[in-house]
């Protein structure tokens, strides 16, 4: 069971898994909402409201299987 003090870097931790995926093949995602920021070139693949998509179903996912509790 991930503890709750632990569970932000535990979830950031599985779409940084993601991102070095997209990044090792060259894929990038677009997203306005990088471009407001600056569009940095060295900036998340996975960014904004896409990355928080991501963190909501992967805790949901996770909570159904026991891995996380409910908060």
């Amino acid at each position: 069971m991930i503890k709750p003090e632990d569970r932000p870097e535990f979830i950031g931790e599985i779409i940084d898994i993601f991102e070095d995926f997209l990044e090792e093949r060259g894929i990038t995602i677009n997203n306005p909402e990088k471009h407001e920021d600056g569009d940095d070139e060295n900036a998340a693949i996975i960014y904004g409201s896409d990355y928080g998509e991501l963190q909501t179903q992967l805790e949901g996912l996770m909570a159904g299987w026991g891995i996380l509790k409910n908060e």
